[in-house]
């Protein structure tokens, strides 16, 4: 049984604590920003949580990325150019990946991130320069965000062809578009963003779930019903209250995945 589809039989079930919930595992990714002091940073720090951490220059503080070193996955806003200071500093930190704007691909000093793992932001139209610049990073991550002009059986082949995992973000349904987009098996690897609480046509691929803020167990219910293998996305800013909450439900995670080993 998958983790999501073990939150949705125990949550049925009206398990009454959180320490009776019992998972194998779960993926919540988490968008902070840098000025988040290094303790609540870690506090967020579980088995399924990836930070994607904003930046406002490719310098950190130390107690931030020794915070960083806890995750499994994380990825730090970097700009280019880079400089071997900047890829000293997260030594310290080795699973903590880059994330990247797609036109900084041809900024100078990306040859000193070497294998460390990275991510792209991809906005607009996917032509050849851009896909030969991807593949030679090989992320582990590409998001894409294509207006409504950039969506074409073209795109769609040049998009399941890159490297790493693919998450998608449309700003239209794209519902039409499905019986004629052949990514069985090609886009296996391709994710739908969506929204929290719309009805939204994947034609059969994953789906990343963007909340609007930290559900009750109700909620979960409801989102895992339709699709017990989403994935969530929250962005936790830099506010008490919503650090207060992610800290919260990242230990209600951790508590059903203990459960679980028991």
């Amino acid at each position: 049984m998958s983790a999501a589809a073990a939150v949705l039989v125990l949550l049925l079930a009206q398990a009454p604590a959180p320490a009776e919930l019992a998972l194998t595992g779960y993926r919540l990714h988490l968008v902070v920003d840098e000025s988040v002091a290094a303790d609540n940073l870690r506090a967020l720090a579980g088995s399924g949580t990836v930070l994607w951490l904003r930046t406002r220059s490719n310098t950190l503080r130390d107690s931030t990325l020794e915070a960083l070193a806890l995750f499994p996955e994380a990825y730090v806003q970097l700009r280019t150019p880079v400089t071997e200071e900047h890829i000293r500093q997260l030594r310290k930190a080795p699973r903590v990946g880059a994330w990247l704007e797609a036109q900084t691909l041809t900024g100078r000093g990306l040859h000193w991130l070497g294998p460390r793992r990275s991510a792209v932001e991809l906005r607009g139209a996917i032509d050849a320069e851009i896909t030969r610049r991807v593949r030679a990073l090989r992320p582990s991550w590409i998001l894409w965000t294509p207006g409504a002009s950039d969506v074409s059986l073209e795109a769609w082949g040049a998009f399941a062809q890159l490297p790493g995992r693919k998450l998608l973000s449309l700003t239209a349904p794209m519902g039409p578009l499905c019986p004629e987009l052949p990514w069985h098996g090609a886009l296996a690897t391709v994710s739908l963003r969506v929204e929290e609480g719309t009805v939204t046509e994947t034609c059969g691929l994953g789906r990343r779930v963007l909340m609007k803020g930290f559900p009750e167990d109700t909620a979960l219910v409801a989102l895992l019903s339709r699709d017990p293998s989403a994935e969530l996305e929250v962005e936790a800013g830099h506010g008490e209250r919503e650090l207060a909450r992610a800290r919260a439900w990242v230990q209600r995670l951790e508590e059903a995945v203990r459960g679980q080993s028991r």
